[in-house]
């Protein structure tokens, strides 16, 4: 009788324990687990600003982009030019490979200015699903060459440009993103009106729209340079991005002259309201290397 009746005692204490390690369980479980947030953007570029998206390791990413001719007539197009699409203001070849998951190298190739062009691309910071990472960083940074003869330019060393970017890219949801990239560009000559060094910032988003279809949009702010003619204006793109297999296709309008950030971004003269929109495409194409996975 003693038996049973310290067993009876002990039965809430045990019970208790019990209730403990089952509320500690759940617990557990409810903690949010941290992974990183991917594919914040799908291609590298939004319209015309860099994205924070870099290649995976020993994937080439093969990107064809052609920018056409100013659509109104106020500015240079109409029918005559088929709306732009008889006049080829740029085209870029690029070739992007992936050292790591974090970490792009690349090369490319510019009709206008004839720019050959080197990049680096490093995930520096990525967004977690538990919110403890909020955003991502990605550093950006590129040199270009060009082989354009120009009476003025005489030295190797003038034909060279630099462009330094910090992105800073957010997933809102699984259908939006936002992104805001502040720039240093250095160019080694310019005119006597004109600025070597220039800091700037641009903002971009991607709506998802369908499994397969993006609405894209950017801007950029570039300083006041009043004394030089035409008057530098600010990039504005927006377009329709698609992802079908392993291609990314892009139909993009902007009023951006080129397409590297060291030409648009200090050259753009072109303005919406007067017809100076272009259409442009890019086309993707990723090439997968190395031991493939199970």
């Amino acid at each position: 009788m003693t038996k049973l009746l310290f067993c009876f005692m002990l039965f809430p204490a045990f019970q208790l324990v019990a209730q403990d390690d089952l509320m500690s369980q759940l617990q557990k479980e409810k903690q949010p687990v941290q992974e990183k947030v991917f594919a914040t953007f799908k291609g590298n570029k939004i319209v015309n600003i860099q994205s924070n998206e870099t290649v995976k390791k020993n994937n080439l990413d093969v990107r064809i982009n052609h920018l056409f001719g100013n659509i109104g007539q106020e500015s240079g197009g109409g029918i005559h030019t088929l709306y732009g699409l008889d006049q080829s203001n740029d085209i870029r070849i690029a070739f992007h490979y992936g050292i790591s998951d974090r970490l792009t190298a690349g090369f490319s190739r510019c009709k206008r200015n004839e720019n050959l062009e080197g990049l680096l691309k490093f995930r520096l910071l990525e967004q977690t699903t538990d919110n403890k990472m909020p955003f991502g960083i990605t550093l950006f940074g590129n040199s270009t060459l060009t082989t354009k003869s120009n009476a003025l330019v005489d030295k190797f060393v003038h034909r060279i440009t630099y462009c330094a970017q910090a992105i800073l890219a957010k997933k809102f949801t699984s259908r939006f993103s936002v992104e805001v990239v502040p720039s240093f560009l250095h160019r080694n000559y310019v005119s006597k009106d004109d600025l070597n060094d220039l800091i700037s910032a641009g903002a971009g988003i991607r709506w998802k729209i369908t499994r397969s279809a993006s609405v894209i949009a950017d801007y950029c702010y570039v300083p006041e340079r009043k004394d030089l003619k035409p008057k530098p204006i600010a990039p504005i793109g927006v377009g329709l991005e698609i992802e079908t297999g392993g291609h990314v296709f892009s139909i993009l309008f902007t009023n951006a002259s080129g397409i590297l950030e060291n030409d648009y971004l200090v050259s753009t003269v072109d303005d919406w309201m007067k017809g100076g929109i272009k259409f442009s495409f890019i086309i993707s194409r990723m090439f997968r290397f190395g031991k493939i996975e199970k």
